[in-house]
């Protein structure tokens, strides 16, 4: 428990430190919110419930990006990076504090978006979808976060800019975030429910907007997050072995 607490007392000194790279994270997805998303769901509250729970899950998907993959690939090369690998516990310690930090970021995250839609859109939700909205949208934190650890063990601080760049981008375009969740017709409509970004979606959709989730979706749900889990426990004792053997 003490290691814990010291490890999420780090996490909040760091946003502190450089609170741009936060302001940056948290409301990046409101621009695009109202750049892309208010001028084209019109008059729709259904539409529009779902298409602010797509952006708050791109919004999870990016604060991912940033504070697993990026933290932990730039970790690796920092002298506290290498104190904290020497410290009692594992990694359980600073996972469990990475989790609940995320939480509070996408919390922080998703509630301008949720405002913005509440004032300039029709958009419209009952609490109780509220509630279980950000539950599916805390879950989605699970296997965003296991692969975005893995990348972050893997790639290296040169090139781990780009790829937090770019991948939360692909993962949310395979995953429908940016189209009709209801299309049903094309190559990706097929293929996006064996994808890992989905399920999550799903689970979503079906809180805010009365969406039926597929079964197939929710399979490859489980079963992306064990791999992740798989790879990101495997990725860690790779680096483990290379840095400390």
């Amino acid at each position: 428990m003490k290691s814990i607490i010291v490890y999420s007392r780090f996490q909040l000194l760091q946003a502190m430190r450089i609170p741009m790279m936060y302001v940056a994270l948290l409301f990046m997805p409101s621009v695009g919110m109202v750049l892309f998303v208010i001028p084209a769901v019109g008059d729709d509250p259904v539409a529009a419930s779902m298409a602010t729970a797509s952006m708050c899950l791109f919004a999870v998907l990016t604060i991912c990006a940033a504070q697993y993959a990026m933290d932990i690939s730039i970790g690796r090369t920092q002298p506290w990076g290498t104190y904290v690998r020497t410290l009692p516990g594992g990694p359980l310690p600073k996972i469990v504090s990475m989790l609940a930090f995320s939480t509070v970021l996408v919390v922080f995250s998703c509630v301008p978006l949720i405002a913005l839609a509440g004032v300039t859109t029709s958009a419209s939700v009952s609490v109780e979808g509220l509630v279980l909205g950000f539950g599916a949208l805390l879950l989605s934190v699970v296997p965003f976060g296991l692969f975005m650890t893995a990348v972050g063990y893997s790639v290296t601080p040169m090139a781990i800019g780009p790829v937090t760049s770019l991948v939360p981008i692909l993962m949310a375009f395979v995953g429908g975030y940016f189209t009709n969740p209801n299309a049903t017709e094309g190559l990706l409509a097929t293929l996006t429910q064996f994808l890992p970004t989905r399920g999550p979606a799903e689970l979503v959709w079906a809180a805010v907007g009365g969406y039926s989730v597929n079964v197939i979706s929710m399979v490859s749900f489980v079963v992306w997050t064990a791999v992740f889990a798989a790879w990101a426990y495997r990725a860690y004792r790779n680096d483990e072995g290379k840095r400390y053997a």
